[in-house]
């Protein structure tokens, strides 16, 4: 992993998506998370963004995301796949490759397994028609698949070209998961590496990943631990700092941008 392969999310930022991505841009940043928000940020439509990509050299780390898409009725299927159609035809005006899914919170889903895994099984197949893949992340208050184990055992069983991981050590360090079965997981599958910090406390799960994410280092987790074990699949594709914070959003866009870039310099 290098400083050339170094992403940051919008969300982290309170300004317009062209002040954020402009700070990044300004500190090191190769490449930023957008969100269908940002698409349409600006009155004059979608060529805004397209625009600010092209005028900062600015590439589009992963386009997030998908939500409640495996384990869903059947009577919400066509839906979900329009959806997913809608995101991956705007990835590819923005160019990015990886759409990120995060694991199921709807109380209607289901956790048998062998339906998610046929789900991500035809997702695949829908990524590959616009020339797109998956990123499915474990999320601590996923209603099914939380840890990230679970989630490469499925990836495996899915065992389709574009579906993959993402590895955020937030989700990790918040169930006090081990970080020993890492190094096992394929460098392939693993499709984009995210980082966060947080502060100790008694939070709600969904209520600190949302309010109090802290940049790395800033907190108390292990994330050179855990970049210590990614390094050893060999992986040395993305690494991008994924940071919610109400406080952090009051900031100017050139300090959130160069606190973010710092906090990734121990890590590589």
């Amino acid at each position: 992993m290098d400083a050339s392969k170094l992403s940051c999310t919008t969300v982290t930022f309170g300004c317009p998506v062209d002040q954020a991505v402009r700070a990044m841009k300004q500190v090191g940043f190769t490449s930023t998370e957008l969100w269908p928000r940002d698409y349409y940020f600006s009155n004059d439509g979608p060529d805004a963004v397209l625009n600010l990509l092209r005028d900062t050299g600015m590439a589009v780390s992963c386009y997030q995301n998908l939500r409640n898409y495996e384990g869903m009725p059947e009577s919400q299927r066509t839906t979900k796949q329009r959806i997913a159609e809608q995101l991956f035809s705007q990835m590819q005006l923005v160019g990015t490759e990886t759409l990120v899914l995060c694991s199921n919170i709807a109380p209607d889903s289901t956790g048998d397994e062998g339906r998610i895994v046929s789900d991500l099984c035809e997702l695949g197949d829908i990524a590959a028609r616009y020339g797109r893949r998956v990123a499915f992340e474990p999320i601590c208050w996923g209603r099914w698949v939380r840890d990230y184990r679970h989630a490469w055992e499925i990836v495996k069983k899915v065992d389709h070209p574009a579906i993959g991981l993402v590895l955020d050590c937030f989700h990790m360090f918040t169930l006090d998961l081990p970080l020993d079965a890492i190094a096992a997981i394929d460098r392939s599958k693993i499709f984009i590496v995210e980082v966060a910090d947080f502060p100790r406390g008694h939070f709600d799960l969904l209520e600190l990943s949302r309010g109090y994410r802290l940049f790395p280092g800033e907190g108390y987790s292990p994330v050179g631990d855990f970049m210590r074990e990614v390094r050893k699949t060999g992986y040395d594709g993305i690494l991008s700092v994924e940071v919610f914070n109400t406080y952090y959003r009051t900031l100017a866009p050139d300090v959130i941008a160069k606190r973010a870039r710092a906090s990734l310099d121990p890590l590589l």
